[in-house]
């Protein structure tokens, strides 16, 4: 194995004048990028090093939430390996340098059903172990318990100011033609979405869900699943943790697997019956989450992008929006046979 002074990866790029002997007590011996982790083998075993530009009350928020999941049974996660003196996070100045115990695995398979029962059980059993959390007064908690319904409300308008803009024009780029010819049955289904929501029992979901104190990953997809080779499922990267409604964790889920699964009714059945099997649904948060998944995030994210802030290149938002309007008549049959009750 390489010596410290002949790493295959230039630790100092990342780390300059940072010595994480001094810091942890053991030596690196190689080091490795892996996506946005430098993966670290030292004498007392392999680590996941990241730097982030938080604020310091912020992964403060994230170490004690894992602490929290890890204390209630949920340990099928990485956690914060603490400085020598404690510390389970070493302020730079401008970013902040932490470590993770690495775990070994794959990517979740899209494909495979028995990895998609896997990841659904994993975050009905996080949400679990999330409740109860309080947090430290170091720790500043990201909060999304409300406003979903003012959020969804602001994104249709967001579509109906670029439509009111162009329609009756002619369209001078390809971005304007598509998104003519696309808008409408989109906006109709935004437009439902909003109506579910407003007539959902939302603010009694939102109620209990806040009495209960849990907590969200935020960002529960594929590439943030990693299957050891004993072969259990493991959640990575919660830097998008937050105090949330889990329904609006779950749809987000439901509406990425179900989108890669041509929205079929039987795969939307499989993905509630699992959840419901470890973390039981109440019938108010199906309304809940049926509402969600009529509004068309994806679709507002490309016009958005698109012609608003232009985060996206015209070719960009016009593959998005033709992919959306593309799966409209599954999405809406997937809709129409949507439970009220489990």
């Amino acid at each position: 194995m390489a010596k410290k002074d002949s790493l295959t990866y230039d630790l100092s790029a990342v780390i300059p004048d940072v010595d994480l002997q001094e810091l942890y007590g053991w030596q690196v011996l190689d080091a490795k990028q892996v996506r946005a982790v430098v993966r670290v083998e030292t004498t007392q075993g392999v680590f996941a090093l990241k730097k982030v530009s938080h604020k310091p009350a912020k992964l403060q928020f994230l170490y004690e939430a894992q602490e929290h999941l890890w204390n209630n049974g949920f340990q099928t996660l990485s956690r914060f390996v603490k400085t020598l003196d404690g510390k389970p996070f070493v302020d730079l100045g401008d970013e902040l340098l932490f470590v993770n115990t690495w775990l070994d695995g794959e990517e979740m398979d899209v494909k495979s059903p028995e990895h998609l029962r896997e990841v659904v059980r994993l975050q009905a059993r996080l949400h679990q172990a999330s409740r109860g959390f309080k947090a430290s007064v170091q720790a500043s908690i990201k909060t999304r318990w409300a406003g979903w319904i003012e959020r969804y409300e602001d994104q249709l308008n967001d579509i109906h100011v670029c439509y009111d803009r162009l329609k009756g024009h002619t369209p001078q780029t390809e971005l304007e033609t598509v998104f003519l010819e696309t808008v409408e049955p989109m906006l109709e289904l935004a437009e439902k979405g909003v109506e579910l929501l407003k007539e959902s029992p939302y603010q009694e979901v939102l109620y209990r869900e806040r009495q209960l104190s849990g907590f969200v990953h935020g960002d529960f997809t594929y590439h943030n699943f990693i299957r050891s080779p004993e072969g259990v499922m493991q959640v990575i990267d919660f830097d998008y943790c937050a105090h949330e409604l889990r329904a609006h964790d779950f749809a987000r889920f439901m509406r990425k697997m179900l989108r890669r699964k041509e929205w079929s009714p039987e795969i939307a059945e499989t993905i509630l019956r699992t959840y419901h099997e470890v973390d039981p649904l109440h019938e108010d948060e199906l309304h809940v989450l049926k509402a969600v998944l009529y509004f068309p995030q994806r679709y507002w994210r490309a016009v958005e992008r698109g012609f608003l802030s232009h985060r996206y290149s015209p070719e960009g938002s016009v593959k998005k929006m033709r992919q959306e309007v593309a799966k409209l008549d599954e999405w809406k049959r997937c809709l129409d046979a949507f439970p009220t009750r489990l």
